[in-house]
């Protein structure tokens, strides 16, 4: 086990030292809702809540999990079905769901690609196409690796990506109840209509008896529900590159 400074440093020279730079200039804000392993609870609360507004979101998953012993976070391959039926993306979120600070680079790279050949076997011909770092422990050699086979990597650290920004250090606002109130979560909102930028929310599950890592069905939907009545453009990550990239061509 190394200690959290160890990983702290891990981090920020893995930030200090690679960068995959991505411009995010939009004419408007764009907001992404993702979950992170993710529990049944995202896929179910969560996706219903999402599709309520018209909107999908990124789930970033650990195939290992699947059907595994621990309820709150055994989905299905019905759940991953369903999910890509309303609109949402599967992420990589690497298969054991390992800290990849604490794991040698080679083992952290065959557990990311196990991921995605599990994913190829389970629904033939989908790949994942963005990635986030398991309790956000990034390493240069990750991050280089997940720079070459993935659009983005997200990470852990609080902010907004606007202007030249790390592709591969995504920054996000956790969505966790027991952490930041709502008129916190507005303020993020507004923040991001003023300088027209991409703000990525991120949680695990959504239920009343939330974890630390979560958040109840009643304030994920405030949330979601204040982006559509701002009129703000929510997408999955994929697609909002997609929206980032078209601007890009078009200015």
């Amino acid at each position: 086990m190394i200690d959290k400074l160890t990983k702290f440093a891990k981090r920020e020279w893995a930030s200090l030292t690679f960068s995959k730079k991505l411009n995010v200039h939009l004419p408007h804000p764009i907001v992404s809702f993702t979950f992170d392993d993710a529990p049944v609870s995202a896929f179910e609360h969560g996706a219903d809540i999402l599709a309520k507004y018209g909107f999908g979101g990124t789930f970033y998953i650990s195939l290992s999990l699947m059907n595994g012993p621990e309820a709150d976070t055994r989905f299905t391959s019905t759940h991953l079905r369903k999910a890509l039926a309303r609109n949402n993306e599967l992420g990589c979120h690497t298969y054991s769901h390992i800290d990849l600070a604490q794991t040698k680079t080679q083992e952290g790279i065959a557990d990311i690609k196990r991921n995605q050949e599990t994913l190829h076997k389970l629904l033939p011909g989908l790949e994942f196409k963005n990635f986030s770092y398991p309790f956000g422990a990034q390493t240069r050699p990750i991050k280089k690796f997940a720079s070459e086979q993935f659009r983005t990597a997200r990470g852990i650290e609080e902010g907004l990506n606007v202007g030249t920004t790390d592709a591969c250090n995504l920054k996000t606002v956790k969505l966790y109840e027991g952490k930041h109130t709502l008129d916190y979560i507005s303020l993020k909102i507004s923040e991001a209509q003023k300088s027209n930028a991409w703000l990525i929310f991120y949680t695990h599950d959504v239920t009343d008896k939330y974890s630390v890592w979560g958040c109840s069905p009643a304030y994920f939907e405030s949330a979601v529900q204040e982006c559509a009545q701002r009129g703000i453009t929510v997408s999955t990550i994929n697609e909002a590159l997609n929206l980032i990239e078209s601007t890009r061509h078009e200015s």
